[in-house]
């Protein structure tokens, strides 16, 4: 969810301060403002944009994953945030890491809250950090959590470099397909029918095969990608961006097998944010609230938003969960088992450690095939195109 930044006044009299919400648009945002008896006085803009334009001229942002892999074992060793992150900022030879120690440590001796802070860092950390910091500032297990964390993002980073690892040679062979492709329909197959329009014969049907394809490409080329364009914001003009943004949710989840993914992706991310929580003893209630923001997917939060009204209305977690079409089968019987033996929260971490695995070996499965698929798709384009030339000589040669 985006988040606004503002300058804002108290009401009923006071010094300015910089508020930042999460809100859909900037109408919720001032709704939300206006509700913690705050009047806005300058808007600062929506998080994220400034670091990104920063980055285009050479700013470099801090690297979340490796801010907290130094914090964590500082703070679980017993030294206060406050030291730990003078040390960070002193240690550490990046001077976009110095600036964020130095940024942060300043910010505690103004007296502002350790998660604020991280709220008013935009993308550098993932949108659910400052919530679960939060919940470690106000439960007193600030160490434990952001072990957890540390945990969390190395395994996510992981994923991540294994991804991009993996995704290069089949990157470059596709590009090197669409390039071969677009350069034989393009240029080498108009230049070959030019052979028949001098001869003053009239093309036979595997040449006129080949320069339809050749037609095709060559407005394709920048008429596809300008109508996919118009048709995105269009249809967004047309639905209105919170409905867009459910309907491209929807969408994104039904996608053969990469739908899927991403359902594995979101809920492992849900149950895992769940097991840190429990673990540190944080309220049922709060858990679960934070848990939800944790999600992207509108669709995938959109069928939890019924999980704190059960646990409200005196329902276990495990009942809480059952029938839930996203989650994995038998894990609302794993949580029972967990409640009765006072173990939930080493039964969701041993859960989302089984989902992501799962993830891993199906996105490995995945990179593995595209990279096949891509070159047998090129064979069968040069084989079109050697074929219908071939076919074409021949009928060249035949005699009248």
């Amino acid at each position: 969810m985006p988040r606004y930044k503002y300058i804002a006044v108290p009401v009923n009299g006071g010094e300015q301060r910089e508020m930042i919400l999460e809100a859909d648009n900037t109408a919720e945002a001032l709704s939300k403002l206006r509700s913690c008896f705050m009047t806005p006085v300058r808007y600062l803009g929506e998080e994220g944009g400034a670091s990104f334009g920063l980055a285009l001229f050479g700013h470099k942002r801090a690297d979340g994953y490796e801010f907290t892999s130094q914090l964590a074992p500082l703070l679980s060793a017993n030294i206060p945030l406050e030291r730990a992150l003078a040390i960070i900022a002193e240690s550490s030879s990046d001077e976009a890491m110095r600036e964020l120690g130095l940024s942060l440590r300043q910010g505690l001796h103004e007296g502002k809250k350790f998660s604020d802070l991280i709220r008013s860092c935009g993308n550098t950390f993932p949108s659910f950090y400052p919530n679960l910091i939060e919940t470690g500032e106000e439960t007193g297990c600030l160490p434990e959590v952001t072990e957890e964390l540390r945990r969390f993002m190395s395994e996510s980073k992981e994923t991540r470099d294994f991804i991009i690892s993996s995704s290069i040679y089949p990157s470059v062979v596709l590009g090197i397909t669409v390039v071969v492709v677009i350069v034989m329909f393009t240029i080498f197959v108009p230049r070959f029918a030019v052979i028949f329009s001098d001869m003053g014969r009239e093309q036979p049907p595997p040449m006129v095969f080949l320069m339809t394809m050749s037609t095709v490409l060559s407005h394709a080329c920048w008429l596809v990608p300008l109508c996919a364009a118009g048709a995105w914001f269009g249809a967004k003009a047309y639905m209105g961006a919170a409905q867009f943004r459910e309907w491209r949710s929807a969408l994104l989840t039904r996608i053969p097998v990469f739908g899927k993914i991403l359902v594995e992706v979101e809920v492992g991310r849900f149950i895992r944010t769940l097991a840190i929580l429990i673990s540190n003893h944080v309220d049922i209630i709060k858990t679960v609230r934070i848990s939800e923001k944790v999600i992207q997917n509108q669709v995938i939060r959109d069928s939890f938003s019924t999980l704190e009204p059960k646990l409200r209305g005196g329902e276990k977690l495990s009942a809480a969960l059952a029938g839930n079409a996203f989650l994995p089968p038998g894990l609302a019987s794993k949580v029972r088992v967990g409640e009765e033996s006072s173990s939930v929260g080493p039964m969701l971490t041993r859960s989302a450690e089984h989902l992501e695995e799962g993830t891993r070996r199906k996105i490995k499965r995945l990179l593995s095939l595209f990279e096949p698929v891509v070159i047998v798709f090129l064979a069968l384009m040069v084989l079109v195109v050697v074929v219908s030339i071939f076919l074409a000589i021949m009928e060249i040669n035949q005699v009248d």
